[in-house]
């Protein structure tokens, strides 16, 4: 019997080849039919959605607010509002709604801010504030109003990569907000932690 002729092994060449032309054509398929924005995540997803759905239920609204590592100084010529302590945590009036409960600072250390602000003129609160972690740091904040109640939660993230660390467990913040919808008026404003919250007082003139 004539025996079969083996059969040659492809070339080394085409195999890469064939894994080049897929992972580009993979990377450009996903590149030009990917939805924008971050990942769908449905625990995440619902536990937001039910979050909102209660706050909005309990009245609260939210505020777009700005948040960052200020370089200056609060400025000497505001009249600074009195500060003093307030309910651990979010407080008994915001646990209730969130569905899964935020990952708040340590503590809130310190505020300054001022106690009167011209209506329309944008509100800045600076806050020093401690992360039990090295490894994490202040990633969303939030700001909710309802009526003349202001309530600011800032809560945190880990910092990208496993070897990156904090020099400082503690940092001052800058918290902006207009106060374009707000009417004139006294208006009470806290910010929360893990421990007790902070609170003080503004008038919009």
């Amino acid at each position: 019997m004539t025996a079969r002729p083996t059969p040659k092994p492809w070339p080394m060449k085409w195999v890469v080849v064939t894994i080049v032309v897929f992972v580009a054509g993979y990377t450009v398929v996903n590149l030009l039919f990917r939805k924008p924005g971050r990942a769908y995540r449905p625990y995440q997803d619902a536990n937001d959605r039910a979050t909102t759905a209660r706050l909005l239920a309990a009245g609260w609204q939210k505020m777009p607010v700005d948040a960052r590592r200020p370089v200056e100084k609060p400025s000497a010529d505001d009249v600074p509002a009195a500060v003093t302590r307030a309910a651990v945590g979010l407080g008994p009036d915001l646990t209730p709604d969130f569905a899964e409960q935020p990952k708040l600072l340590t503590t809130i250390d310190s505020v300054v801010a001022p106690g009167n602000v011209t209506h329309g003129v944008d509100y800045n609160a600076y806050f020093t504030a401690s992360i039990s972690s090295q490894k994490a740091q202040v990633g969303d904040l939030a700001l909710y109003r309802k009526g003349n109640e202001l309530v600011l939660i800032p809560s945190t993230e880990p910092l990208p990569g496993k070897e990156l660390m904090s020099r400082w467990s503690d940092s001052t913040y800058c918290v902006n907000f207009s106060t374009a919808n707000l009417p004139p008026g006294r208006y009470q404003v806290r910010i929360v932690a893990q421990g007790p919250a902070l609170a003080w007082s503004f008038t919009v003139r």
